[in-house]
């Protein structure tokens, strides 16, 4: 998900990332999962790198993850970037994510992943970029299925955040999406923006769900400026999260 992004974040400072539980060369723990049960591994690979408060980036599951974490440990990070993340979903758009879930229960992986793909990148793009489109593919279909759908379970009902609840986070924050993303669109993103005390919005014209594989470029340019931007939490050496 940062391959493309990582060496230029890298350039000046370190920049740790991680398999979430059941992914790549995590563990899988036996049982269901949740977004705490995240945040836990999260806080576990913070502890890891040294006392100092991390800026922290999640995209997708891993942006609820690092809301997660900011929500119920708010003192252990310092910048948070909220990438592509879901908030206040509707009836409707829960009910489409239980629809692929049951989907990949009864299919397998094999079913859901070009229906991923087409959600993610614009058809075009993916026309001109076949060796990224074949990484994701690829790397979607070697995931262990039950892993998956415990990772995906989490995804449908783990919201650290809801609408009108009091919200501890104070970090500085930004939350960025793409223009044309489905799942975790400009609205989601400009709510958060709203709901949450120092953060700000940033919609990128005309991409989609992963912008860190679409437009590496324009994703870095945003997350280096705020990552450079002065805040309260001036302690960070690091930035890194795993995402999905």
């Amino acid at each position: 998900m940062w391959d493309l992004v990582v060496g230029d974040l890298a350039t000046d400072r370190l920049v740790v990332r991680y398999d979430l539980l059941g992914h790549g060369q995590s563990v899988d723990p036996p049982g269901p999962r949740t977004v705490e049960d995240l945040v836990e591994q999260c806080l576990g690979v913070i502890d890891t790198c040294g006392p100092v408060p991390p800026d922290v980036a999640g995209l997708s599951l891993g942006g609820m993850v690092a809301l997660g974490l900011a929500t119920r440990h708010p003192d252990r990070l310092g910048r948070l970037a909220l990438c592509n993340t879901v908030f206040d979903r509707s009836a409707e758009e829960v009910h489409r994510i239980r629809e692929r879930l049951s989907l990949a229960e009864t299919g397998g992986m094999g079913s859901v992943v070009d229906l991923a793909v087409d959600r993610w990148f614009d058809t075009d793009w993916q026309a001109t970029h076949p060796d990224r489109v074949d990484a994701v593919r690829n790397r979607l279909l070697s995931n262990n299925l039950e892993a998956y759908l415990k990772a995906y379970r989490a995804f449908v009902e783990g919201d650290p955040l809801k609408p009108g609840e009091a919200c501890p986070v104070t970090t500085h924050t930004l939350a960025v999406t793409g223009e044309l993303d489905p799942g975790s669109t400009p609205a989601m993103t400009s709510a958060l923006a709203v709901a949450l005390e120092d953060c700000r919005a940033v919609i990128l014209p005309g991409l989609h769900h992963i912008p860190p594989i679409e437009d590496p470029t324009a994703f870095v340019a945003v997350l280096r400026a705020f990552l450079e931007e002065p805040c309260a939490s001036d302690r960070s050496e690091f930035a890194g999260e795993a995402t999905r």
